[in-house]
């Protein structure tokens, strides 16, 4: 029974990251095959045409939220606290999601070159695809739930709304293409949920010893 009770985390975990690397390649594909197109400048186009100054101004507000100045002050935040408490391999696990995703989507992004919409609002013209703050959102709502979830349980859950925020935010900015965006859920969803599977037994042992 012990034996059971400790795969289905994994396998969880394992079953999301799967998904998200799903999305991520399926987007790509998507985008090289010229698939992606209409639905993108539709979604584009329909974001042009709600925008208002006042909305505007929230909604930049809202993904500056996980800006790369904002990231960095999350993470540092998050190390003091493990390190405070001596969880040494979920600081190693924070640190290798947050700051992994932020590295692998910044490559990808230079290898692939999308360019952005031209209508966009913020003043940005790094490539476009995947986003940045989609893939980075992810992995730290992915890192905080994982964190929490003893004390949240399912609730913890709802952390992922996070992403799912800044990534509509970059689509209402026309920062992204929604497929940019899909994709960096994606991205981060794997990159964080494969650092778990391969710490889960350091991370598991670290949370006995500490509850003990």
């Amino acid at each position: 029974m012990q034996v059971s009770r400790e795969k289905k985390p994994t396998s969880c975990l394992i079953w999301f990251g799967s998904i998200g690397l799903l999305l991520f390649v399926g987007m790509l594909l998507a985008y090289l095959t010229g698939i992606s197109y209409i639905p993108d400048r539709f979604l584009s186009s329909f974001a042009s045409g709600i925008q208002t100054k006042s909305v505007n101004q929230v909604v930049i507000f809202l993904t500056n939220l996980n800006s790369p100045s904002a990231l960095l002050f999350y993470a540092i935040a998050l190390g003091v606290i493990l390190l405070y408490f001596r969880k040494y391999f979920f600081l190693l696990f924070t640190v290798l999601s947050i700051w992994g995703s932020a590295i692998v989507v910044s490559v990808v992004k230079v290898l692939v070159a999308r360019s952005r919409p031209l209508d966009r609002i913020v003043p940005i013209d790094s490539p476009s695809f995947p986003s940045w703050h989609a893939t980075t959102s992810m992995s730290l709502a992915l890192v905080l739930c994982l964190l929490l979830w003893p004390r949240l349980g399912k609730h913890a859950v709802w952390l992922l709304l996070w992403p799912l925020l800044i990534g509509a935010s970059r689509i209402y900015l026309n920062a992204h293409w929604a497929s940019d965006v899909i994709a960096g859920w994606g991205l981060g969803a794997f990159i964080a949920t494969t650092i778990a599977v391969l710490l889960y037994k350091e991370l598991t042992d670290e949370r006995k010893e500490h509850s003990a």
